[in-house]
């Protein structure tokens, strides 16, 4: 990685034209490692800590600082799609080998998502069904699934508007009409007049935890903050840009903070921490905050830790395993009763440093076995995804 830039180098500036390859940012993958060591702890404190530690001022803040994961984990996302359309632009509009590899991908990653929430993990569940809520359980959305659903929906802008500056354009005006619909999103039953597994998709029905509504935001202002980036780099502005995208934080969340005094409300569900397009403002500015101190952690201070670099870059492995540890490991039948349900902060702190540990090992040791044996780790992924299926249908 070396000190500063990226793994390659730019043989081109032209977003998207042939001949250009992508730069590999530390910053965005810092960002997105970050975010997964703040989930692990996240996902933590929510399975472990007792309800009568959760009325504290201390909680509060913890749960506003722990809320941040999910949208820079959308943003980080949008960031690197824009980040690989400077290469792969041309291929994406004409449906090339790069295209059909990316659908490859998001494949697999809807795969490992759904997988996540079947219940019981047997098909004689499915097929001779006893819950009423079987179907709502393994098809709710997660943030896997609003991951793969909002950068198809950036493909299809893509294709539709053809252009990287329309498509950033065109993502941000959408980000916005998202924001500003999520009340009235999330006020109706959509499960009447839709299918089940789209209905999830715009708004919770009680179930989904990342509804298109208003989720998708913040991977579409990921993609315009990628394309405004990638201009200031051809014009070497990027550090400017940088400092005028934490200014921009900073107001973000001022505006937002001060749009709480206005007598005005949207119609529809009102809940400032989850239809409010004031609170999507104040989160969408700490992401940009915190972009812009990585980029200088990278760009001045010339540190990039590499374990949470590589953690980001392996983010599908250190998700999926880290929630099989904690869910299915640590709080399944066998060592459940044994190590306890309940944990104090330190507890769940000390907890949580271990995991981080163990994950940080495990996303490097993979990515050194990708690049060091790429047939072996790529059968072995084959080898996971048959595993899978073959246990779900025998179990």
């Amino acid at each position: 990685m070396g000190s500063a830039r990226g793994v390659a180098v730019s043989e081109g500036k032209a977003i998207g034209r042939p001949g250009t390859s992508v730069v590999r940012y530390a910053f965005i993958d810092l960002l997105r490692g970050f975010a997964l060591v703040v989930m692990i702890e996240t996902h933590v404190i929510n399975a472990y800590l007792p309800t009568a530690s959760r009325h504290s001022w201390f909680f509060f803040w913890l749960s506003f600082f722990n809320g941040l994961v999910a949208p820079t984990f959308l943003f980080a996302s949008g960031f690197s799609l824009m980040l690989q359309g400077r290469r792969n632009w041309e291929a994406w509009l004409h449906f090339r080998p790069p295209f059909w590899k990316q659908m490859k991908r998001l494949g697999f990653i809807t795969l490992v998502a759904y997988y996540s929430h079947l219940q019981y993990f047997q098909l004689s569940k499915y097929l001779h069904p006893d819950d009423p809520n079987l179907w709502k359980n393994t098809l709710q959305v997660d943030i896997l699934q609003c991951i793969v659903a909002s950068l198809l929906t950036v493909h299809v802008l893509a294709i539709l508007l053809r252009t990287p500056r329309v498509t950033a354009w065109g993502g941000l005006i959408l980000a916005v009409i998202v924001a500003a619909m999520t009340p009235m999103m999330w006020s109706r039953d959509f499960t009447a007049r839709l299918p089940l597994s789209l209905a999830l998709f715009l708004n919770p029905h009680g179930v989904s935890l990342f509804p298109l509504f208003p989720w998708i935001s913040f991977i579409l202002c990921g993609v315009f903050a990628c394309y405004l980036f990638l201009k200031s780099v051809d014009k070497a502005r990027d550090a400017g840009f940088m400092r005028k995208a934490l200014v921009s934080g900073i107001l973000l969340i001022a505006a937002g903070e001060l749009g709480t005094f206005l007598p005005i409300s949207l119609p529809g569900h009102q809940n400032f921490f989850t239809t409010s397009p004031l609170y999507v403002m104040i989160r969408l500015g700490c992401v940009l905050i915190i972009c812009s101190l990585l980029y200088a952690l990278e760009k001045y201070l010339r540190w990039v830790p590499n374990p949470i670099r590589l953690a980001g870059q392996e983010s599908l492995l250190v998700y999926g395993v880290h929630l099989w540890v904690i869910f299915a490991l640590l709080r399944g039948k066998h060592l459940g009763p044994v190590l306890g349900l309940e944990r104090g902060y330190f507890g769940c702190f000390l907890m949580s440093a271990a995991i981080i540990f163990f994950m940080l090992w495990l996303a490097s040791v993979w990515h050194r076995l990708k690049h060091s044996h790429p047939t072996f780790t790529s059968r072995a992924q084959a080898a996971i995804v048959l595993t899978m299926i073959v246990v779900f249908i025998v179990r």
